[in-house]
């Protein structure tokens, strides 16, 4: 066991961390938790449009694997139906695995290749993304684990035989597998493992021919299977290759568009300064010696070069990357110096930070009142949610639940298909709306005779003291919240923290 104290330490605050109820992305939910609920629980939400059948642009494989086991113990076996359980259990999962498997495979790259594993152990038991985004629901998180696994399997390739603790034709076998299974959980996967393959192929595979003929015999049965699967799950009449359908829908700008646009310089000059913060200069040059035989570093580096390509950046697109770029960093004699305490003091603070916000309060009060709502026996009436990300409707575990939302054609934002006769269980996700459309909707669904709550961050409290003509009652807050997507530094009142449920009716 390589874990110091302070690691030790840092990896269970983490873990505290990790089950907290931060909401960090939509995607958390929306790609995989809303998924499984609505096809397997039975209870009603909201389908991306992703899983949408005319779409069919996500893979039901990696859910089903990554997930499908501890659902059957905890829904099956154990009869589990708090969706606060579900989602803590779901964590936990994903953060024990990310945490033991970085130890075992760090482990063995020190063994052969003079990684530190000790000092790659530090920054990521104290890493801000090991509790707030490994440890959720991303496929990204999932994407981490299939690029940590391809990495080793590689890396054993290419060591002397004699070296090797997995025989070379079973490594095969297995990487064909998981690369397919990486290509269908995510698009972005072949960009993290191109470089690294290369250097595979040319260390290992064009001197064994038929190894690298196994591995590709075994990814084109695995490609065939999880198109049979999916095209049985989509109840297609034709097949359903998810990946090429999310690559063409990726390669439009006029789609990516829709999600947000950035400049190709995104990911090197914002998203890698928020994962890697005072890290950097623990940057060793050093490592660039050999670096064609450094599968982390190429990982790196491809991930980078290709990921930027693309106009739409996110930072969790950079998930997979965290672990890798932590094993590049430098010798052991700068780590134990005088003047590393000091950067490792800052790393400490900035990642302790990162980790209460983004793990701890970031739309942290939305899962909160869901779970109260969930657990509450009264009948639901119609909860209208302004300003926050969007509910996921899956944790109201709620099989007669009806989802709306607004619609939103030439950049225009509208309310007309909303079905407001539906005063019973019905959640409305108002998104960033403007206020004369949350007005609208209030009235008609009140003048209908629904019971109304609105549910909004208190950092828009001055927005509500607009609607004079309604009386709005909170009837419960959570303070664990915080809304950083409407802060004006004109008005202080949007600093405000917590998340209020209103009931609201008309004067």
């Amino acid at each position: 066991m390589s874990w110091s104290p302070l690691q030790l330490t840092a990896l269970a605050i983490s873990g505290f961390i990790a089950l907290q109820s931060s909401y960090v992305h939509p995607d958390e939910h929306f790609q995989s938790l809303e998924v499984l609920a609505v096809r397997y629980l039975g209870v009603n939400g909201s389908l991306p449009w992703e899983f949408e059948p005319l779409n069919a642009a996500r893979s039901f494989v990696p859910l089903l694997l990554n997930y499908g086991p501890l659902y059957f113990i905890i829904l099956t076996i154990f009869k589990v139906r708090d969706s606060m359980t579900i989602l803590g259990l779901v964590r936990l999962q994903n953060f024990l695995i990310y945490i033991a498997l970085c130890q075992l495979v760090f482990k063995r790259l020190s063994e052969t290749r003079g990684i530190d594993s000790k000092r790659t152990n530090f920054f990521i038991a104290t890493s801000y993304l090991t509790c707030s985004f490994q440890s959720h629901s991303f496929s990204n998180s999932l994407e981490t684990i299939l690029l940590l696994l391809v990495l080793a399997l590689y890396n054993e390739l290419i060591l002397d035989e004699k070296k090797r603790k997995v025989p070379a034709c079973q490594a095969s076998m297995i990487l064909g597998f998981l690369i397919m299974l990486g290509v269908f959980n995510r698009i972005t996967f072949p960009a993290f493992i191109l470089l690294p393959s290369l250097a595979v192929f040319w260390y290992y595979y064009r001197s064994h021919k038929f190894h690298l003929v196994l591995l590709t015999f075994v990814s084109l049965i695995c490609c065939l299977i999880f198109v049979e699967i999916d095209t049985v799950l989509y109840q297609s009449s034709k097949w359903v290759i998810a990946p090429l359908n999310n690559l063409l829908y990726n390669f439009d700008e006029s789609n990516l568009q829709l999600h947000g646009l950035h400049p190709r310089y995104n990911h090197m000059l914002l998203n890698l300064p928020q994962i890697m913060g005072p890290a950097f200069l623990f940057l060793n040059p050093r490592s660039m010696n050999s670096f064609t035989r450094n599968l982390p570093l190429l990982s790196v580096l491809s991930g980078l070069l290709l990921l930027s390509a693309f106009k739409h950046q996110e930072l969790r697109f950079l998930i997979p990357l965290a672990p890798q770029m932590f094993s590049c960093f430098d010798d052991q004699t700068f780590f134990q110096s005088t003047r590393s305490v000091h950067v490792k003091r800052l790393w400490l603070i900035f990642n302790l930070f990162l980790a209460i916000v983004m793990g701890i309060y970031h739309q942290g009060g939305i899962l909160r009142v869901i779970s109260y709502f969930q657990r509450d026996d009264s009948p639901l009436g119609v909860h209208i949610w302004w300003k926050t990300y969007s509910p996921p409707t899956w944790m109201y575990m709620n099989k007669e639940l009806t989802t709306s939302t607004t619609l939103i054609e030439n950049d225009i934002e509208s309310i007309d298909l909303l079905p407001f006769e539906t005063t019973k269980n019905h959640i409305v996700d108002l998104k960033g709306c403007d206020i004369e459309l949350l007005n609208t909707t209030l009235h008609q669904f009140l003048r209908n005779g629904a019971n109304v709550n609105l549910i909004a961050p208190n950092s828009v409290k001055s927005r509500l003291e607009k609607l004079s003509q309604f009386m709005l009652v909170p009837a419960r807050e959570e303070k664990a919240h915080l809304d950083l997507d409407h802060l004006d530094f004109g008005d202080f009142s949007t600093f405000a923290p917590g998340i209020t449920v209103y009931n609201v009716s008309l004067l």
